[in-house]
């Protein structure tokens, strides 16, 4: 194993995506809050603010990955997080100033969304970097999602709780601390190298043995060298399986773009369960989060990635029908909403980690950073244009209209990826 590649490495690793997962959902939380219960926003405006915060996935993403690929994943990673941290501190610069409004969370929201889509695909692209053999990249990946479930399981509840005691302040002020935190551990990760550590571990370890990886290794195309934009969708659409699963998680991701514009306004107004609660179903998501993350792993390797993703798309579709039940049943609000917290998370955890494992696996590490881009513009490109539209038609036509389009999408997701899955078997022969 080449020596940059310090045992020590992958720890500082998973420190720092821990501190800027607790980071990002105490400031995301917290400033969900206060734009609805102290600006007051419609759903319109919660759209909108969606919608900026995921606009760079759309513009932005692919020519991120490129630089990912052509400065470094470890550069790219400390920059993001350097940005985080500024943000940070200027929003609660704002709020404690009394300067927040609706020009100002905008655009914080937009420049954070730029740093998120860099941290992201920097983080993906730093993974193979970090490991002795393809074989473990799915325990890493593994890892550093129950890193981010972990963080999760404290920062929404400490930030609803901070914000029902009557201080905006605190929950951005912690926000800072951890993107500060974040940052320290990332900078050591600067000496790496892309293939610093795979190319010679796949020499000198065994064979990936999951069923994703040696689906991987059957469907991987040669290696696609090339410095253009274009590069990574070319390396995705060679690979049908990593095709299928992107495009099933864009269908997910519109249907949730759509929840996520109204879920607050859910919450907080029409049922009334009030901030703390609010809070409190980012730790249900985030401990449910942590026990899919101990488990997939062993799923990764017992089951075929199709297989994963064919029956998360069914349970992902009866699992987004819950907030609509909430709404009509009110009474049930309280055991429904905690229920869709901890279902949803753990449908997400477990495809997302197979998904990410099979994709380290499949694609050669230079071109990783492109890849990743491009499977994220796909899978986020349509979702501003979802977020803003649940806002507007939950204003227009009442809160039950984007809680029957969402369970409504899921389901298309669902029958789309059965049906490109049967098409593949037919052309295929089985082989994936």
């Amino acid at each position: 194993m080449n020596t940059l590649v310090h045992s020590s490495l992958p720890r500082r690793a998973l420190f720092s995506n821990a501190s800027d997962a607790a980071g990002y959902q105490l400031y995301s939380t917290a400033l969900s809050i206060i734009v609805v219960t102290v600006l007051g926003f419609s759903a319109t405006q919660v759209g909108l603010l969606n919608a900026l915060g995921t606009l760079s996935f759309l513009f932005l993403v692919v020519p991120i990955g490129a630089l990912v690929d052509r400065i470094g994943a470890p550069r790219i990673l400390v920059l993001s997080l350097a940005l985080k941290t500024t943000l940070a501190l200027a929003t609660l610069l704002l709020v404690v100033f009394g300067l927040l409004n609706t020009a100002t969370a905008m655009a914080v929201v937009t420049v954070m969304g730029v740093a998120v889509v860099a941290s992201e695909n920097a983080q993906v692209a730093v993974t193979p970097m970090l490991v002795g053999a393809k074989d473990r990249i799915a325990d890493l990946v593994a890892r550093m999602t129950a890193a981010d479930r972990v963080a999760g399981v404290v920062a929404p509840a400490a930030a609803g709780a901070l914000l029902a005691l009557g201080s905006a302040a605190v929950p951005l002020a912690l926000a800072l601390a951890l993107f500060v935190l974040a940052l320290l551990p990332a900078a050591s990760l600067l000496g790496l190298r892309t293939g610093s550590s795979t190319a010679e571990g796949a020499g000198s370890d065994t064979e990936p043995e999951a069923s994703s990886t040696q689906d991987a290794r059957r469907a991987a195309p040669p290696a696609v060298r090339g410095a253009s934009l274009g590069h990574g969708f070319v390396v995705l659409f060679q690979d049908r399986t990593l095709l299928a699963t992107t495009l099933l998680v864009m269908a997910g991701n519109i249907g949730l773009a759509i929840g996520d514009s109204v879920e607050s306004i859910l919450v907080l107004r029409f049922l009334d369960l009030g901030v703390l609660f609010y809070g409190v179903l980012g730790t249900i998501a985030a401990l449910s989060g942590l026990a899919a993350a101990a488990v997939a792993p062993r799923i990764v390797r017992a089951l075929p990635v199709r297989t994963i993703f064919g029956v998360g798309a069914v349970v992902q579709s009866a699992v987004a029908a819950l907030p609509l039940l909430a709404l009509l049943v009110p009474s049930t609000g309280y055991v429904v909403m905690g229920a869709f917290s901890a279902l949803w998370s753990i449908t997400l955890t477990i495809t997302n980690i197979a998904g990410g494992a099979y994709a380290a696996a499949a694609v050669d590490p230079a071109s990783l950073g492109r890849t990743a881009a491009a499977r994220r513009m796909l899978t986020m490109g349509a979702v501003p244009i979802a977020a803003l539209g649940g806002g507007v038609l939950a204003d227009l036509a009442g809160m039950i209209a984007p809680l029957i389009v969402w369970p409504a999408v899921t389901i298309a997701a669902a029958l789309l990826f059965l049906l490109l899955g049967r098409r593949e078997r037919r052309v295929g022969g089985g082989a994936l």
